[in-house]
Protein backbone atom coordinates (compact mmCIF):
# COMPACT_ATOMS: atom_id res chain seq x y z
CA UNK A 1 0.00 0.00 0.00
CA UNK A 2 1.61 3.23 -1.00
CA UNK A 3 0.58 6.41 1.06
CA UNK A 4 0.45 9.85 -0.29
CA UNK A 5 3.42 11.83 1.25
CA UNK A 6 4.49 15.27 0.08
CA UNK A 7 7.61 13.89 -1.17
CA UNK A 8 5.86 11.22 -3.19
CA UNK A 9 3.83 14.69 -4.41
CA UNK A 10 6.54 16.52 -4.90
CA UNK A 11 8.26 13.60 -6.83
CA UNK A 12 5.08 13.45 -9.18
CA UNK A 13 5.22 16.82 -9.81
CA UNK A 14 8.52 18.23 -9.83
CA UNK A 15 7.40 20.75 -7.87
CA UNK A 16 9.42 21.76 -4.29
CA UNK A 17 6.85 24.23 -3.22
CA UNK A 18 2.88 22.61 -2.72
CA UNK A 19 1.10 25.77 -3.54
CA UNK A 20 2.65 25.80 -6.57
CA UNK A 21 0.90 22.22 -8.00
CA UNK A 22 -2.20 21.98 -10.48
CA UNK A 23 -1.93 18.70 -11.60
CA UNK A 24 -1.37 15.69 -9.71
CA UNK A 25 -1.15 12.16 -11.60
CA UNK A 26 -0.67 9.05 -9.33
CA UNK A 27 -1.89 6.17 -11.31
CA UNK A 28 -2.05 2.74 -10.39
CA UNK A 29 0.10 3.49 -7.37
CA UNK A 30 -1.88 0.82 -5.00
CA UNK A 31 -3.00 3.94 -3.06
CA UNK A 32 -5.68 3.04 -0.38
CA UNK A 33 -6.44 6.84 0.48
CA UNK A 34 -6.47 10.36 -0.20
CA UNK A 35 -4.30 12.20 2.07
CA UNK A 36 -2.16 15.25 2.64
CA UNK A 37 -3.52 17.24 -0.27
CA UNK A 38 -4.30 20.28 2.09
CA UNK A 39 -1.29 22.21 0.92
CA UNK A 40 -1.77 22.05 -2.53
CA UNK A 41 -4.12 24.41 -2.18
CA UNK A 42 -4.19 25.76 -6.27
CA UNK A 43 -4.31 21.79 -7.30
CA UNK A 44 -7.32 21.85 -10.32
CA UNK A 45 -6.95 18.42 -11.26
CA UNK A 46 -6.26 14.97 -9.56
CA UNK A 47 -5.61 11.71 -11.53
CA UNK A 48 -5.53 8.48 -9.39
CA UNK A 49 -6.73 6.10 -12.11
CA UNK A 50 -6.26 2.36 -11.27
CA UNK A 51 -5.91 2.46 -7.24
CA UNK A 52 -7.90 0.68 -4.32
CA UNK A 53 -9.42 4.53 -3.14
CA UNK A 54 -12.82 3.48 -1.58
CA UNK A 55 -14.23 6.85 0.15
CA UNK A 56 -13.53 10.06 -1.68
CA UNK A 57 -12.10 12.06 1.84
CA UNK A 58 -9.40 14.19 1.79
CA UNK A 59 -10.18 16.46 -0.75
CA UNK A 60 -12.60 18.68 0.99
CA UNK A 61 -10.00 21.69 1.39
CA UNK A 62 -9.13 21.97 -2.28
CA UNK A 63 -11.97 24.49 -3.08
CA UNK A 64 -9.99 24.84 -6.45
CA UNK A 65 -10.69 21.48 -7.64
CA UNK A 66 -12.31 21.14 -11.40
CA UNK A 67 -11.19 18.08 -12.51
CA UNK A 68 -11.28 14.50 -11.01
CA UNK A 69 -10.53 11.35 -12.17
CA UNK A 70 -11.32 7.71 -9.96
CA UNK A 71 -11.19 5.52 -12.89
CA UNK A 72 -10.70 1.83 -12.14
CA UNK A 73 -11.01 2.34 -7.99
CA UNK A 74 -13.45 0.98 -5.44
CA UNK A 75 -15.56 3.98 -4.60
CA UNK A 76 -19.03 3.19 -3.43
CA UNK A 77 -19.79 6.70 -1.76
CA UNK A 78 -19.63 10.06 -3.54
CA UNK A 79 -19.51 12.12 0.07
CA UNK A 80 -16.94 14.38 -0.14
CA UNK A 81 -17.44 16.21 -3.25
CA UNK A 82 -20.07 18.38 -2.29
CA UNK A 83 -17.22 20.32 -0.57
CA UNK A 84 -15.73 21.17 -3.92
CA UNK A 85 -17.76 24.00 -5.42
CA UNK A 86 -15.71 24.85 -8.75
CA UNK A 87 -15.84 21.21 -10.14
CA UNK A 88 -16.22 20.44 -13.48
CA UNK A 89 -15.09 17.28 -14.81
CA UNK A 90 -15.47 13.89 -12.76
CA UNK A 91 -15.20 10.25 -13.95
CA UNK A 92 -15.31 7.36 -12.10
CA UNK A 93 -15.82 4.54 -14.67
CA UNK A 94 -15.26 1.19 -13.16
CA UNK A 95 -16.03 2.05 -9.48
CA UNK A 96 -18.43 0.18 -6.85
CA UNK A 97 -21.21 3.19 -6.77
CA UNK A 98 -24.89 1.42 -7.02
CA UNK A 99 -27.20 3.60 -5.15
CA UNK A 100 -28.74 6.82 -7.51
CA UNK A 101 -28.94 8.63 -4.42
CA UNK A 102 -25.00 8.67 -4.45
CA UNK A 103 -25.16 10.53 -8.12
CA UNK A 104 -28.13 12.54 -7.01
CA UNK A 105 -25.89 14.41 -3.90
CA UNK A 106 -23.85 15.72 -6.70
CA UNK A 107 -26.68 18.15 -7.37
CA UNK A 108 -24.72 20.71 -5.24
CA UNK A 109 -22.15 21.32 -7.61
CA UNK A 110 -23.09 24.40 -9.59
CA UNK A 111 -20.45 23.99 -12.28
CA UNK A 112 -20.03 20.26 -12.54
CA UNK A 113 -20.31 19.98 -16.60
CA UNK A 114 -19.10 16.83 -17.23
CA UNK A 115 -20.26 13.31 -15.23
CA UNK A 116 -18.77 9.57 -16.46
CA UNK A 117 -19.77 6.75 -14.62
CA UNK A 118 -19.13 4.16 -17.72
CA UNK A 119 -17.59 4.68 -20.93
CA UNK A 120 -19.55 5.82 -24.24
CA UNK A 121 -19.75 1.85 -25.22
CA UNK A 122 -20.90 0.89 -21.97
CA UNK A 123 -18.03 -0.78 -20.67
CA UNK A 124 -16.34 -0.36 -17.44
CA UNK A 125 -19.82 0.45 -15.94
CA UNK A 126 -20.50 0.93 -12.37
CA UNK A 127 -24.24 -0.84 -10.97
CA UNK A 128 -25.85 1.96 -10.85
CA UNK A 129 -25.70 2.19 -14.85
CA UNK A 130 -28.31 -0.33 -14.60
CA UNK A 131 -31.28 1.44 -12.97
CA UNK A 132 -33.97 1.48 -15.07
CA UNK A 133 -34.08 5.17 -15.43
CA UNK A 134 -30.72 5.85 -15.30
CA UNK A 135 -30.23 8.56 -17.30
CA UNK A 136 -33.56 10.21 -17.45
CA UNK A 137 -33.06 10.77 -13.31
CA UNK A 138 -29.78 12.17 -14.12
CA UNK A 139 -31.05 14.92 -16.01
CA UNK A 140 -33.64 15.77 -14.06
CA UNK A 141 -31.66 15.37 -11.04
CA UNK A 142 -28.24 17.17 -12.11
CA UNK A 143 -29.50 19.97 -14.28
CA UNK A 144 -25.76 21.54 -14.57
CA UNK A 145 -24.55 18.66 -16.97
CA UNK A 146 -24.05 18.66 -20.22
CA UNK A 147 -21.97 15.62 -20.70
CA UNK A 148 -23.06 12.66 -19.49
CA UNK A 149 -20.88 9.57 -20.01
CA UNK A 150 -19.44 10.92 -23.29
CA UNK A 151 -22.67 12.08 -24.73
CA UNK A 152 -24.06 15.32 -24.65
CA UNK A 153 -27.68 15.66 -23.01
CA UNK A 154 -30.37 16.29 -24.84
CA UNK A 155 -33.48 18.57 -23.40
CA UNK A 156 -36.03 17.02 -21.18
CA UNK A 157 -38.49 16.69 -23.71
CA UNK A 158 -36.43 14.64 -25.81
CA UNK A 159 -35.32 12.56 -23.48
CA UNK A 160 -39.41 12.25 -22.12
CA UNK A 161 -39.81 10.88 -25.96
CA UNK A 162 -36.95 8.50 -25.72
CA UNK A 163 -38.40 6.62 -22.38
CA UNK A 164 -41.68 6.46 -23.92
CA UNK A 165 -40.68 4.70 -26.50
CA UNK A 166 -38.61 2.56 -24.46
CA UNK A 167 -42.05 1.21 -22.97
CA UNK A 168 -43.03 -0.39 -26.29
CA UNK A 169 -45.44 2.13 -28.48
CA UNK A 170 -48.77 2.59 -27.52
CA UNK A 171 -51.69 1.11 -28.94
CA UNK A 172 -53.03 3.25 -31.70
CA UNK A 173 -56.56 4.41 -31.14
CA UNK A 174 -58.59 5.73 -33.62
CA UNK A 175 -61.56 7.43 -32.00
CA UNK A 176 -64.73 7.04 -34.51
CA UNK A 177 -66.45 10.53 -35.36
CA UNK A 178 -69.54 10.94 -34.21
CA UNK A 179 -72.64 10.54 -35.72
CA UNK A 180 -76.58 11.03 -35.01
CA UNK A 181 -77.38 7.88 -33.24
CA UNK A 182 -80.76 7.38 -35.34
CA UNK A 183 -79.55 8.37 -38.16
CA UNK A 184 -81.89 6.91 -40.67
CA UNK A 185 -84.66 6.08 -38.53
CA UNK A 186 -87.94 7.61 -38.99
CA UNK A 187 -90.88 7.30 -36.79
CA UNK A 188 -92.70 7.40 -39.63
CA UNK A 189 -91.79 3.73 -41.09
CA UNK A 190 -94.15 1.91 -39.19
CA UNK A 191 -93.82 0.14 -35.77
CA UNK A 192 -90.22 0.88 -35.64
CA UNK A 193 -88.08 -1.87 -33.08
CA UNK A 194 -85.92 1.05 -30.92
CA UNK A 195 -83.11 -1.75 -29.67
CA UNK A 196 -82.75 -2.61 -33.50
CA UNK A 197 -81.97 1.20 -34.30
CA UNK A 198 -79.73 1.29 -31.23
CA UNK A 199 -78.05 -1.59 -31.96
CA UNK A 200 -75.66 -0.38 -34.19
CA UNK A 201 -74.79 2.69 -32.54
CA UNK A 202 -74.29 1.19 -29.06
CA UNK A 203 -71.95 -1.50 -30.77
CA UNK A 204 -69.79 1.58 -31.99
CA UNK A 205 -69.93 3.13 -28.37
CA UNK A 206 -68.47 -0.54 -27.02
CA UNK A 207 -65.33 -0.24 -29.39
CA UNK A 208 -64.71 3.56 -28.15
CA UNK A 209 -64.96 2.95 -24.56
CA UNK A 210 -62.60 -0.45 -25.19
CA UNK A 211 -59.85 1.80 -26.80
CA UNK A 212 -59.93 4.62 -24.34
CA UNK A 213 -59.60 1.44 -21.73
CA UNK A 214 -56.15 1.11 -23.96
CA UNK A 215 -55.00 4.45 -23.88
CA UNK A 216 -55.23 4.54 -19.33
CA UNK A 217 -53.57 1.63 -19.26
CA UNK A 218 -50.76 3.13 -21.31
CA UNK A 219 -50.93 5.88 -19.52
CA UNK A 220 -50.38 4.13 -15.97
CA UNK A 221 -48.08 2.14 -17.41
CA UNK A 222 -45.70 5.60 -17.95
CA UNK A 223 -46.48 7.08 -14.99
CA UNK A 224 -45.04 4.47 -12.68
CA UNK A 225 -42.08 4.21 -14.77
CA UNK A 226 -41.55 8.14 -13.46
CA UNK A 227 -42.25 7.24 -9.32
Amino acid sequence: ETKITHTIIKSATGEFDLENITKLSLVKMNIHRIENLDSCVNLQEINFTGNCIEEILGVEKLVNLRKLVLTSNKVKTLKGLQKCPRLEHIQLQDNLISNMSEVSSLAVLPNLKVLYLKNIDGSMRNAVCDHPSYRSSIVRQLTQLTILDGERLKHMDTVYQEDLLSLGAAPRVEIPPSENWLAGFSWDAGRPDPDAALRPSLARFETAMQDARKVNQAALTLLSHYK
